[in-house]
């Protein structure tokens, strides 16, 4: 019985996590394409080619122009932006 829910807690807790991630992805395009695209057509950032450090310099360098991405968003932007063109 011991087996059974540290299984079943096991499965509980990754399709929290799973689920939070899902829901993460679909804003942080959202704020991608919100952002980016009030200066520039959105392609330009769907067909870059970047590192994990290039996106970071280069959302760092958009904020700074004015993209509205707050604070507390800038981290799951960036990890949306590092899921691009791979």
């Amino acid at each position: 019985m011991k087996m059974f829910s540290s299984a079943l807690i096991s499965v509980v807790v990754l399709v929290v996590f799973s689920a939070g991630f899902a829901f993460a992805q679909p804003t942080a395009k959202a704020l991608v394409d919100d952002a980016c695209s009030k200066c520039h057509g959105i392609k330009k950032v769907y067909s870059a080619n970047k590192n994990a450090a290039e996106w970071g310099i280069t959302l760092d360098g958009m904020i700074k122009k004015g993209a509205k991405i707050k604070t507390e968003e800038r981290d799951a932007v960036l990890k949306y932006l590092n899921t691009l063109n791979k």
